[in-house]
């Protein structure tokens, strides 16, 4: 803040398992769902540099989060590895606006 580091406490931790993503602060979790056709997942569109680096996990109705990553890379992998996981539980995760891949 400022030009000056200050020490933050809030670092969060995504998890993104074969069954489930859960996230997490220190030893506390913040939510823990498993993959279902309600969950959707994507990275943040818009315009500016933070949109690339960002994340929109809706984790079931009424519970949603944007979470913010150190680059663009690591947000593209948690993607990307949460969509293949939700894929082999036959669940197709997707952002609000995507298209239904069923044409339904």
């Amino acid at each position: 803040m400022n030009g000056v580091d200050y020490k933050s406490d809030s670092i969060h931790v995504l998890h993104v398992g074969k069954m489930r993503m859960k996230l997490r602060k220190g030893k506390s979790t913040i939510t823990k769902e498993y993959y279902s056709t309600l969950m959707q997942l994507c990275g943040v569109r818009g315009g500016g540099n933070a949109a690339a680096q960002a994340l929109y996990w809706q984790a079931s109705k009424g519970l949603s989060f944007v979470l913010a990553f150190e680059s663009e890379r690591d947000r593209n992998a948690a993607v990307m590895l949460a969509r293949r996981f939700a894929f082999d539980c036959n669940i197709m995760l997707a952002g609000p606006d995507d298209r239904n891949p069923l044409g339904s």
